[in-house]
């Protein structure tokens, strides 16, 4: 049987959103030590890393079992999954706009806080870029094929 070449597209753009995600979260861990932030802000930032590698081992995982079903399961059943897993993606992006908004907030109080936010916005532009294209593969996904 012949893999649905849409559908190779959006596993491969979906992983590597989930990469980033992870890639990110790790940079952020390791500088985050190092930064001057408002009470609470580490905190955040710390729960919003875990999310960050929480929803990329879900995504992951979720693209194994979608590349192994992908050939028995019907159109419907593949589009729910691959809607779950933007679903999944746009969730923690969502969770990481909050922290950006709240060091923003912070940053135009303080100066001293301005390294925090770039550090949170520069890997949520890493993530952003990726989810783009995996949002992009899914909604061709929807389209007939030619």
């Amino acid at each position: 049987m012949q893999t649905n070449p849409k559908l190779q597209i959006f596993v491969s753009a979906a992983q590597n959103c989930a990469m980033q995600m992870m890639s990110n979260s790790t940079y952020i861990q390791t500088e985050l030590p190092k930064l001057t932030l408002p009470e609470g802000a580490k905190a955040q930032i710390a729960a919003l890393c875990d999310s960050l590698i929480a929803t990329k081992h879900d995504v992951i995982s979720e693209l194994f079992e979608l590349s192994e079903v992908s050939e028995s399961s019907s159109p419907s059943n593949i589009n729910e999954r691959v809607k779950m897993i933007i679903e999944w993606l746009w969730e923690t992006i969502l969770e990481m706009h909050q922290v950006v908004q709240t060091l923003q907030t912070a940053a135009e109080t303080d100066a001293q806080f301005s390294i925090g936010w770039l550090l949170v916005v520069e890997s949520a532009t890493n993530i952003l870029n990726p989810f783009n294209r995996a949002a992009e593969a899914a909604d061709a996904l929807q389209q007939p094929q030619q």
